[in-house]
């Protein structure tokens, strides 16, 4: 994909652990690389397909000034979730954050953070069968949209029986399709939270729920971990979760099975038949 290079962009800024960085301050070196396809302003001379990189780097040194953290780390992170929020065509970025008056007191050019995110395709099925179901659901698609995940696509809302053996109410169910640039394991930490804000407590396993929100895929990512599980172990078991995703993603193929989605709802339809 096409690239932008801004390289060693010099900002003094507070940041430090040390009480003299805060005072004094320093001095810090930026440089990035940011993709996106620019056909449309190379060809159409169209300037909301282009970053301006001169106002970028005003962009850059005023969040960088604006507060004092710890860690560079964390100053890195800030200024990649700043530009993607600005910048919705840029489709990765990866920026180097420089320290070259590290206090360390021995022979030393400089140390720095590299930073590297791209966005990425994910689906997470929605559920509820507690309270307003469906008021439920918006809830859960707000607090996304809050966080910088955009929506691409929503599925219609289904009322399904529960699934799991317990006796309970049934369920409201959805998919979507979103874009972020959060990692699997930040996503699921974020669907995670989301959860708890709305008031869900796990109490029975498979029982009723306010608000159910569960990681399909990102992409075609194999993750196992203690944590996260990717593809979702028990999406061929679930027509309440593939029919809707066969709405919004019937050619998405699964990264393991290598079968569209739309053959594993006929083979699930098949098998309950």
């Amino acid at each position: 994909m096409d690239q932008l290079q801004i390289k060693d962009l010099e900002i003094f800024a507070y940041h430090g652990l040390f009480p003299s960085e805060k005072e004094l301050g320093q001095k810090f070196v930026i440089s990035a690389s940011l993709s996106y396809d620019m056909t449309k302003a190379a060809t159409e001379l169209d300037l909301t397909a282009s970053v301006h990189y001169g106002e970028l780097c005003q962009q850059w040194t005023t969040w960088f000034q604006e507060s004092t953290e710890d860690l560079i780390e964390t100053v890195a992170y800030k200024l990649v979730e700043r530009t993607f929020e600005t910048y919705p065509l840029v489709q990765e970025i990866e920026l180097e954050l420089k320290k070259p008056w590290a206090p360390v007191h021995l022979p030393l050019d400089t140390c720095s953070v590299t930073i590297r995110r791209r966005k990425q395709r994910a689906f997470i099925a929605l559920g509820s069968n507690m309270g307003d179901k469906q008021a439920n659901l918006e809830q859960a698609i707000d607090k996304l949209q809050a966080r910088g995940i955009h929506i691409l696509k929503e599925s219609s809302v289904l009322t399904t029986e529960p699934w799991g053996g317990v006796d309970q109410d049934s369920f409201a169910n959805q998919v979507i399709e979103v874009e972020t640039w959060l990692p699997a394991s930040v996503l699921l930490e974020t669907l995670l939270a989301i959860e708890s804000e709305l008031g869900r407590v796990r109490e029975v396993h498979w029982g009723p729920r306010l608000i159910d929100l569960d990681l399909l895929f990102v992409e075609d990512q194999v993750i196992y971990t203690d944590d996260l599980i990717l593809p979702h172990p028990y999406i061929t078991e679930r027509l309440f979760v593939l029919e809707p995703l066969a709405e919004i993603a019937p050619h998405f193929i699964h990264p393991i099975l290598k079968q569209p989605i739309r053959y594993l709802v006929d083979q699930l339809e098949q098998g309950n038949a």
